[in-house]
């Protein structure tokens, strides 16, 4: 992509700018459609007659409608919707990002979603879309696939389709935590499985279980399944949270927070606290103890977000190799800042 888009920049320097905008307003409409010029320029920062300009363009080319609820895709645009989605991404420096992301990091492929998770709930759920486009790319038939809770992995979810059924078995990747049912592990798993035809297991379990009472529950049927599915999983897919932010929701002892303090964790994923380097500095999770380790041959995806959870995420990636990151252009910016 970067050198086809040298020899146009050659070709015709006039045309980068337009071709570029009408590129970036296709692939925004897909994520926000039906949407309005309006709210459109105002989620890209553009003047608004620059987005009416794009759009009368690919209104003519067949490839948008336009009507009283606002401007959408056309069929015929499902051809060209994923060139556009990556000419977008080149032409507006996200491509040299994500390159330069995955050398430092050492993560095979990264995807950066243009604007700030953290001012901007918008891009939380662009984000989403392209951790699903990525997930249906990894999943194969006879996968059993394991996914954690949050606000992130709904997204996440929400974003997953498949034309055709998928033998695949969606596992919840650890227990409840919180009040907030609607982004609880158990309720990504269904959902996914709902959105690309395969099926899914529940854990009605705690994920703060300490090891006594989860030897009790393994004797349940059910949960003994779960588990069993969860130590065999192909394919992982997390959100990453800050070690503060975390701490907070798990309501750990005032002794705990003290050694996350002292050993200066700042993310944790799966109930794991670790610190910059990556190191484990405390472990509160036993329902999800261990994931992903027991079969070597299991993919990680992470799925984190906004400026704030930048050294989350270095974190994240130094603790556990991971096949993908799906981040945003604010918290790639940041980590770039803090590696180089």
């Amino acid at each position: 992509m970067q050198e086809d888009l040298k020899v146009l920049s050659r070709i015709a320097p006039d045309l980068m700018s337009d071709i570029g905008r009408r590129a970036q307003v296709l692939a925004s409409i897909e994520t926000m459609q039906p949407v309005g010029r309006r709210a459109l320029a105002a989620r890209l920062n553009l003047p608004e007659r620059e987005v009416r300009a794009a759009a009368s363009a690919l209104k003519e080319q067949g490839l948008i409608s336009m009507d009283a609820a606002g401007m959408q895709l056309t069929p015929q645009a499902i051809e060209v919707i994923s060139g556009a989605r990556d000419l977008s991404r080149a032409m507006f420096g996200l491509t040299k990002l994500e390159q330069n992301l995955s050398h430092l990091l050492n993560v095979p492929h990264v995807v950066v979603v243009a604007g700030n998770a953290d001012q901007d709930a918008q891009v939380l759920r662009e984000v989403g879309r392209a951790a699903a486009h990525r997930v249906h790319k990894l999943m194969q038939s006879g996968m059993t696939m394991a996914v954690a809770g949050g606000s992130t992995m709904i997204e996440v979810a929400r974003g997953m389709q498949s034309a055709t059924p998928m033998n695949v078995m969606v596992v919840p990747a650890r227990g409840g935590m919180g009040a907030t049912v609607e982004t609880q592990a158990n309720a990504v798993a269904a959902e996914i499985a709902r959105r690309v035809g395969g099926h899914h297991r529940v854990m009605h379990l705690p994920d703060s279980l300490d090891a006594a009472a989860l030897q009790e529950m393994m004797k349940l049927a059910e949960v003994r399944e779960t588990l069993e599915l969860l130590q065999r999983t192909d394919l992982v897919v997390h959100g990453i949270g800050r070690a503060d932010v975390m701490a907070q929701k798990r309501r750990l002892s005032v002794e705990n927070m003290d050694i996350l303090k002292k050993r200066r964790a700042v993310g944790e994923a799966f109930g794991d606290f670790f610190d910059f380097s990556g190191k484990t500095v405390l472990q509160t999770s036993t329902v999800s103890l261990g994931l992903a380790k027991l079969h070597k041959e299991s993919l990680m995806v992470a799925v984190a977000a906004g400026e704030r959870k930048a050294e989350a995420i270095i974190a994240s990636t130094r603790h556990e190799k991971h096949d993908s990151l799906i981040t945003d252009e604010a918290a790639a910016k940041k980590i770039l800042s803090l590696l180089q």
